[in-house]
């Protein structure tokens, strides 16, 4: 007799696919991920996807991600009907990205600077949902720059101070309340 023939039936009274939640959750227990099949149901009737964040959840420990259940339910369900995914938002927490912003930076008397900022970040799952995407942290960074260059223009002479930018934007936390998690900042005079 079936040890879950209880719930077999419990769950297909509520429309529920028993047989591949049990086999889910029965994965879950071979990787101690120490879920029970109550929140796997719960996810399915959420309208989530338990099997495909057992396996993600099972491939973040092996790639040493952090991620839990409810984080992993919560991107699940937010990014349902999207573009966006699970598993897109796990390959971006598993290797950083870089992109390259260009400044020109001028003022009354002075010669212009030509800045290029090489930019590295990650996914950062803990801030996934609810959090603003590159564009803001572009942007962010932009008018950092900016700002940096007014504070400190008549400071600047003939070599202008690459490191104390990298410092002041990576101190600055330009990364909160985004998605994305701030690795590095390399500046070039252009």
């Amino acid at each position: 007799m079936n040890l879950y023939l209880k719930e077999r039936l419990n769950m297909s009274l509520r429309g529920s696919p028993a047989s591949k939640l049990i086999k889910a959750f029965q994965k879950s227990q071979s990787h101690k991920l120490g879920l029970s099949l109550s929140q796997l149901e719960s996810q399915y009737l959420a309208g989530g996807d338990p099997f495909a964040i057992v396996d993600l959840l099972v491939q973040a420990r092996e790639d040493r991600i952090e991620l839990e259940w409810y984080g992993a339910c919560a991107i699940d369900l937010a990014t349902k009907h999207t573009a966006d995914s699970l598993a897109l938002a796990l390959a971006g927490a598993k290797t950083s990205r870089r992109f390259t912003l260009e400044a020109e930076l001028s003022s009354a008397g002075k010669r212009p600077w030509r800045l290029e900022a090489i930019v590295t970040h990650r996914v950062n799952l803990a801030r996934y949902v609810g959090g603003a995407d590159l564009a803001v942290l572009k942007e962010r960074i932009s008018k950092s720059v900016a700002y940096f260059y007014e504070e400190n223009k008549h400071a600047i002479s003939s070599v202008f101070p690459l490191a104390d930018l990298e410092a002041s934007i990576l101190e600055s936390q330009l990364d909160a309340g985004t998605k994305l998690t701030l690795e590095s900042v390399e500046i070039k005079v252009r």
